[in-house]
């Protein structure tokens, strides 16, 4: 019965892991333009002026995967 517990408890938070962006600030991968790019992004301060430009009709920046999402700043902001 406990190792039944375990297993479930170990299935769900490795689920969360890998469903949610955690794991990818963890691993370095989220956020990259900000650390790539801190002089074009020194005045941002609110999530609207990141999807001013990360949208589909700017190509010639990265377009967000979500761009609903409201929160830009607080995940990307390191």
């Amino acid at each position: 019965m406990k190792n039944r517990f375990k297993q479930r408890v170990l299935a769900g938070i490795t689920l969360l892991f890998l469903a949610g962006c955690g794991h990818t600030a963890y691993m370095g991968m989220h956020g990259r333009s900000i650390r790539l790019s801190p002089e074009v992004h020194e005045n941002i301060m609110e999530d609207s002026q990141c999807l001013r430009c990360h949208h589909a009709d700017k190509p010639e920046v990265p377009l967000t995967p979500h761009p609903e999402f409201k929160g830009c700043i607080k995940c990307h902001n390191d």
